[in-house]
């Protein structure tokens, strides 16, 4: 869990920033240190910055930047373009190897001169680069990445004051005086979820701006209207959507941006700003306001005005390696964001992860709020009214939430999801339930299943579509009188090479251990108290692996002998082709078992309950064997003669790669989905 991050206030963190900067300018001539650039003879990027005084600022960007140039993720040059410095601050460039200096002879302005280094560059993107930032590890990557988006012409960074208060992420325009408009500016969680997403913005700030040298070219470079400086950069990107282009941001790129040090005074920057603002105003005016749909207020996402803009609810940020459905989830936001849609991940009940955490395997176009909770639900629909083109809930209980949040606001699922509601129901929760509450000794009477069921299957019936995750579940919610539910099951490519039988040894088990009462404990459970030894009697040497997140009091139940508990990993795949068969005792479930499709698709074979293999709908040999856990005895005789015969095990793994090649095909997996989201709902 993420903890609020320690902030300084502003001004602290700016006489922070200056001071360091001092003593970064003193150590280099008190200890006769030199800025070295490692010479690249094929530039990815070639790295603009434009002095003018300010040499304390200017030395610890330089050494900020020489210093994490094996780390900054691509290779790149330097251009310091010199606006006429001060003698002191020139010092400077005698101590800087392997970069080329420009040293004009009079104050050209800020875009003239990045136009002049710009005509010096190599690589195939150009980065700008104020004199007063420090880029963190992996940001000149992160920028470049950023292009492999198709039609993107401008990328920015995520800009933070030194001290950690938000400085930009993105920024748009509005029709009032100040017409731009910095989004998150002064936020105190610079990991705020509006500032950990991609999208596109309407412009992105000069002081880290990455564009094709190629497009910068094209556009004829920062236009010598606005010099000496400001409103350049934003002319810059608004003419690069004008033909045709996209103007990105990328919040994995993150700097630390001190603002405004290397300024003249603060009363001629304001006429700068003043003069600047009317010209770049009568210029894009129009363009900017008297065409295309009406902006909605809500800035993170006023710049991608036609992308669908979906509303995703569900139990947290989704993971393929928590299991419970999650894999699932985690593959249709993917899939959402790789059609283009703007999505917000409304996380309920999660707890706040890192960054790195949460987009761990998350497309970073994704916005995740969490944690959300009812409180939160509510306010998200009301201060973002109008803002949802689709309302996706995942889960009966998230669906009954919110059905009860918004009666509570006099709405209906269609005031939030303006044109589709689509409730995913995976399976009827009644009915596991049900299930569980038999395996506890304490069954539920017909009745109370059917008013249960009832329930249920009311409140989705209120949304345009209902999503389940099987044919099997389809046939139930068909039986308990939803009329069309729609298959939408997982994406999986199977692996064309896995190890064959004499590379494998020992068993596997995938699957969260977090939380007491989940199947996943059940079944092991159940497993370590009714076939780990009959299956050690007749195999010895057998060993089990767990792989998945496993709280502390589960991992205590987990340690015998023979058994090597790995928790949560990066890469399960080594795990995984290692071990020759994977076990499946699971004795409740609702939906697609994740774990059983994951080892099916990496040519493992395992041993599954009738459960399972009713919910994947795959015969007995294809990809598993089943086995009644009923039989405790009998499953450990199926996992050891699994495990020993290698015919048996080849003929198990090859259908089962067949099986996931046919079913789990990614081009109609999408189809469905647009279909949920985009056709007509009365087609």
């Amino acid at each position: 869990m993420m903890a609020a991050p320690d902030i300084l206030d502003a001004p602290s963190g700016r006489k922070a920033a200056l001071v360091e900067a001092a003593l970064i300018w003193n150590a280099l001539f008190l200890n006769d240190v030199r800025i070295a650039f490692r010479g690249e003879a094929n530039p990815t990027v070639s790295v603009v910055v434009v002095s003018r005084g300010a040499r304390h600022l200017l030395a610890w960007t330089l050494t900020k930047l020489a210093a994490q140039q094996a780390f900054a993720g691509a290779r790149f040059e330097v251009i310091l373009v010199d606006n006429a410095s001060d003698p002191e601050t020139r010092t400077l460039f005698g101590r800087i190897d392997g970069a080329r200096i420009l040293l004009n002879a009079e104050n050209a302005g800020f875009g003239p001169a990045c136009n002049q280094g710009a005509a010096q560059a190599r690589g195939r993107y150009l980065l700008f680069l104020n004199p007063d930032v420090d880029l963190m590890p992996g940001a000149l990557g992160a920028l470049v990445e950023a292009f492999a988006e198709d039609d993107v012409g401008i990328v920015g960074a995520r800009l933070v004051f030194p001290g950690g208060i938000l400085q930009e992420a993105g920024a748009g325009f509005q029709d009032d005086p100040q017409l731009t408009h910095p989004h998150g500016r002064g936020g105190l969680d610079p990991f705020a979820p509006e500032a950990s997403h991609a999208r596109d913005v309407g412009y992105v700030s000069g002081a880290v701006l990455m564009i094709e040298r190629a497009l910068f070219a094209e556009l004829g470079g920062f236009d010598d209207l606005f010099a000496p400086a400001y409103f350049e950069d934003t002319d810059l990107c608004l003419r690069c959507q004008q033909v045709g282009r996209r103007v990105v941001y990328q919040p994995r790129a993150i700097a630390i941006h001190v603002e405004g040090a290397t300024s003249v005074r603060r009363a001629d920057v304001e006429a700068l700003l003043d003069r600047n603002r009317a010209r770049f105003r009568e210029r894009h005016g129009a363009w900017l306001f008297a065409q295309g749909p009406a902006r909605t207020g809500f800035a993170p996402r006023d710049d991608a005005p036609f992308a669908l803009r979906v509303l995703y609810v569900d139990d947290r940020a989704p993971h393929q390696d928590l299991g419970a459905g999650l894999p699932r989830a985690n593959t249709i936001v993917n899939a959402m964001a790789e059609l283009g849609y703007a999505v917000t991940l409304c996380s309920v009940y999660g707890e706040r992860e890192e960054p790195a955490a949460t987009y761990r395997d998350l497309s970073t176009r994704i916005e995740v709020i969490e944690p959300c909770g009812r409180e939160g639900f509510r306010r998200l629909v009301t201060e973002r009214a109008g803002d949802y083109d689709v309302l996706w809930v995942s889960r009966p209980p998230h669906i009954r939430m919110v059905c009860e949040v918004l009666r509570d606001l006099g709405l209906n699922p269609r005031d939030v999801g303006r044109t589709r509601v689509v409730f995913d129901s995976e399976s009827l929760y009644a009915l596991r339930d049900f299930v569980v509450e038999a395996l506890k000794g304490r069954p539920a009477s017909g009745p109370a299943l059917a008013r249960a069921s009832a329930e249920e299957i009311r409140l989705v019936a209120a949304a345009d579509h209902v999503v389940c995750v099987s044919e099997a579940d389809a046939r139930l919610l068909r039986g308990a009188g939803v009329p069309s539910p729609v298959v939408l099951g997982h994406v999986q490519a199977p692996r064309s090479d896995p190890p064959g039988f004499a590379a494998r040894r020992g068993f596997v088990f995938i699957g969260s251990l977090a939380r007491e009462g989940e199947p996943n404990i059940d079944s092991l459970d159940w497993f370590f108290g009714q076939v780990w030894e009959p299956l050690r009697a007749a195999l010895p040497q057998a060993h089990l692996t767990v792989i998945g997140t496993v709280a502390p009091s589960i991992a205590e139940r987990l340690t015998c002998p023979g058994v090597t508990v790995l928790g949560r990993v990066d890469d399960p795949g080594p795990a995984l082709d290692a071990a020759r068969v994977a076990l499946a005792p699971t004795r409740f479930a609702a939906g697609i078992p994740h774990k059983v499709l994951e080892t099916a698709t990496r040519g493992l074979p395992s041993v599954v309950t009738p459960i399972l293999a009713g919910q994947m709908g795959w015969p007995d040999g294809t990809g598993y064997r089943v086995h009644d856990w009923h039989d405790p005895a009998g499953f450990a005789e199926a996992l050891a003669a699994l495990h020993e015969s290698e015919d048996a095990w080849t003929r198990v793994q090859r259908a089962g790669l067949a099986q996931v090649a046919s079913e789990c095909d990614a081009q109609a997996y999408r189809a469905v989905l647009r279909r949920l989201c985009e056709a007509p709902v009365f087609a």
